[in-house]
């Protein structure tokens, strides 16, 4: 076999393996984009018939705006546990049909990202796939630190673009009784994945939200606080 022949051959092979791998690559994009789109279409359906469930309107919006325009604000019944014990007292706490066969205890609004996912009220590897957790404290708009997990992931579903999020930016939580409470983001740090000291953090029995994901390729976690 002459020179020009091997070189021809090897070049021949190189190219055959280098479009496998591209096809590869685009096809694996093409399912990522496929399987965010199947995930926020079945976020989307289930958020609306959750909410005809529980009959939200924008009156059972408690907001920090409820809060600043009572005079003396610091009394009682006028924290934003008050005003969400006092929106929970006309509604029933209902049971939701099941999300991807987990139970669920409400739903995540976040504006300035543009996402609303269900809130999966188990925290597991599968239930990360498929939308954000509470992985740890008393549940959304209840007294005390919330913190929901979800995935930073290259096709942008759940937490991955929670990075674009900054201090006063809102956050919308409602809940099984069809209660929604506005958060103010209040600060944002990385931290090692092992840390779990902001599971900790007194609230002043206000209900507040953390928000974890993994930032850094994994190797760091990104924080929000929320009140």
């Amino acid at each position: 076999m002459s020179a020009k022949n091997a070189y021809n051959k090897i070049l021949t092979i190189f190219l055959i393996i280098m479009g496998i791998i591209l096809v590869g690559i685009v096809g694996y994009m093409i399912y990522e984009q496929i399987s965010a789109k199947l995930i926020n279409d079945e976020s989307e359906e289930f958020i609306s018939e959750f909410d005809e469930e529980m009959n939200t309107t924008d009156s059972d919006i408690v907001t920090d705006e409820d809060n600043s325009s009572q005079s003396g604000n610091t009394e009682e019944g006028t924290s934003k546990s008050s005003r969400v014990a006092s929106s929970r007292s006309s509604k029933n706490k209902k049971s939701t049909k099941k999300y991807y066969s987990y139970d669920i205890c409400g739903y995540i609004r976040i504006p300035k990202t543009g996402i609303k996912y269900p809130i999966i009220a188990e925290y597991s590897r599968n239930a990360l796939e498929k939308g954000i957790c509470l992985e740890y404290g008393p549940g959304p708009n209840e007294p005390g630190n919330t913190v929901l997990a979800g995935h930073n992931y290259l096709n942008r579903l759940f937490f991955s673009k929670n990075k674009n999020l900054k201090k006063g930016d809102k956050i919308y939580i409602t809940d099984i009784y069809g209660v929604t409470v506005e958060y103010t983001i209040y600060k944002k740090y990385t931290t090692k994945p092992t840390d779990t000291s902001y599971y900790f953090r007194d609230t002043n029995g206000e209900p507040e939200l953390t928000l974890a994901t993994c930032s850094n390729n994994g190797s760091k976690r990104l924080i929000l606080y929320a009140k």
